[in-house]
């Protein structure tokens, strides 16, 4: 009995084999309105990954982390499949950019400790002068050869280290194993038969885990053509998504609320007037919350250009369980429903019986693991119908964090009476109703004002509602505690710049008031960029709230105190 591979490299191999001179990943670049494709066919990237991989094999050893610090592009692509075929753990991050991001890459490279750093080749002088904790610096060459290289078997090490979008100070290395990553490919594959017969396009970044699950590796596991295409090159244009989703007969694509918006608010009905995306099946949405309002305008959008509502699919997945955990069914149109929102806040689900409920989109079901809820506190199962934190279990859930085995034990394992096994604890809340799992909010963001909980998503939504002056999904709503008691505060960038900015404030100060019986102690507006978002578009309420008691936001203007 041979040794087992990598899944996703013995794929690769399997279709290099049977299918060697079918294209596999396209990637897109722009120079004005140009686009130029290059690609890679199976024969071609399993060659290069082969290669690749005798040159990682001859200078590092197993359990060694090296760090893919390439361009958005076929560089990335044969850099992670390279760490998979030489049994390497991989530690996909983002080029070194001196003029963003740099904490953050810094506190994970110090946390990862690489000792070799992939990078594109036109960055190895760029990346070598950071002074950060790099190890030695290999450009990728993608070099092709007649003589197959097959990847290495597995080791029990991980495949790789996927680092949260969390606080730049506490870095969090989720370690996912060759096994956690066979079976979320697997279990995406049999939830989503677009993604086994049609092209992918996708701009999501591959750092991400969305990014890596489902845009690179996804369509490499089942065998059908990527299409990819730099998230930047996607916000300075997004009609540059959607044509690529055209030209290339996209099945499968994804994106969260604030790509839907922008693609939306960002093409003019010029650019959209020659759009064909007919054959889009499915457009996936895991952003925290779905907005059903998101969904409809762009259905509304682009409804005539052939997109179907019903390619519109919700789900819910984290980093800790590799991606998935659920999502809706295919061909049928997303679910939303309004709940009354006082019931949900106090825990209980109950549907909203006049206007003024908070809409939430149903995620679907389970993807092929178990999932309960459960109260936060008591660690026990909630009735039918209450609010609890969401619990996973199965083949997709990590091993643990890197090197933090405390943090491992409180996130993955949670024990459940009645339950065998160790349960990861999400943090999320969430409920089901009609056999669909729902997401209220995140528990550390929950507001808590006189008693009564709040979430912090379905206030950001009333004022972005009653303020359109506001920057889309650029709200951020937290609790202060002053020691006396804690109060809600609400930062927003302001995107109109003739807007009067006291008098948007009132009207987001009455609009919370009147709706969630809460009257914000005060109302932030500032300058576009202020508000910290991870890189799948979730705004990180946390860090903004420390922006906000440190004093480091740039204020436009603020409402009145309370």
């Amino acid at each position: 009995m041979h040794d087992p591979v990598d899944a996703l490299a013995a794929a690769v191999a399997r279709h290099a084999a049977a299918r060697p001179h079918e294209v596999a990943f396209t990637a897109l670049s722009y120079s004005g309105r140009t686009c130029t494709p290059s690609s890679l066919t199976f024969g071609e990237l399993h060659s290069a990954a082969g290669s690749l991989a005798e040159r990682l094999g001859a200078t590092t050893n197993p359990g060694d982390r090296i760090a893919i610090l390439c361009e958005h592009g076929l560089d990335y692509v044969v850099g992670f499949l390279a760490c998979l075929y030489a049994a390497r753990i991989a530690v996909p991050l983002f080029p070194v950019d001196t003029r963003r991001n740099t904490d953050r890459l810094a506190a994970v490279l110090g946390d990862a400790d690489p000792v070799l750093s992939l990078v594109s080749p036109q960055h190895e002088t760029r990346t070598a002068e950071t002074g950060f904790a790099l190890g030695r610096i290999m450009p990728v060459s993608i070099r092709t050869t007649s003589r197959a290289v097959a990847p290495t078997p597995v080791t029990g090490h991980p495949a790789y280290l996927q680092y949260t979008s969390g606080s730049t100070k506490s870095p969090a290395g989720v370690e996912v194993t060759h096994a956690n990553l066979a079976a979320a490919l697997n279990q995406l594959r049999a939830g989503m038969p677009a993604v086994r017969h049609k092209p992918m396009v996708n701009w999501l970044p591959f750092f991400h885990d969305m990014g890596l699950v489902f845009t690179l590796s996804l369509p490499l596991y089942t065998g059908v053509r990527a299409i990819t295409l730099p998230p930047g090159e996607f916000a300075k244009r997004p009609i540059r998504w959607l044509r690529a989703c055209g030209d290339y007969g996209a099945g499968a694509t994804a994106s969260p609320n604030f790509g839907l918006t922008l693609a939306v608010s960002g093409t003019s009905a010029d650019e959209r007037a020659e759009l064909d995306l007919s054959e889009i099946d499915l457009l996936l949405n895991g952003s925290e919350p779905v907005r059903a309002e998101a969904l409809a305008i762009f259905t509304k959008t682009f409804a005539p250009h052939g997109f179907r509502h019903a390619a519109h699919t919700a789900g819910y997945g984290l980093a800790e369980a590799t991606l998935p955990v659920t999502f809706g069914v295919a061909d049928l149109p997303p679910t939303a429903v309004e709940f009354d929102r006082t019931h949900l806040a106090a825990g209980r689900t109950v549907l909203a019986q006049a206007p003024g409920g908070i809409a939430l989109v149903g995620c679907g079901s389970a993807a092929g693991q178990q999932v309960c809820l459960v109260h936060p506190t008591r660690g026990v199962e909630v009735g039918r119908g209450e609010v609890g934190e969401i619990w996973v279990r199965g083949p997709n859930v990590c091993a643990g964090y890197f090197r933090k085995p405390r943090d491992t034990a409180d996130t993955f394992g949670a024990r459940l009476p009645g339950r065998s096994g160790t349960w990861l604890r999400t943090g999320d809340l969430g409920f089901f109703h009609d056999g669909q799992l729902y997401i209220a909010g995140r528990l550390k963001d929950m507001i808590v004002v006189a008693g009564r909980n709040h979430y912090p998503a379905d206030i950001e939504a009333t004022a972005g509602d009653a303020a359109p002056e506001l920057r889309t999904g650029h709200l951020a709503a937290f609790g202060v505690d002053d020691g006396a008691r804690e109060t809600l505060v609400l930062v927003a960038e302001l995107d109109d710049p003739l807007a009067d900015p006291d008098e948007v404030g009132r009207r987001i100060r009455s609009a919370i008031t009147s709706a969630h019986d809460i009257v914000p102690a005060e109302v932030v507006l500032v300058e576009r960029g202020q508000i910290p978002k991870t890189s799948s578009g979730k705004i990180r309420r946390g860090d903004c709230r420390a922006r906000y008691r440190t004093d480091e936001l740039i204020r436009i203007a603020a409402a009145p105190t309370a």
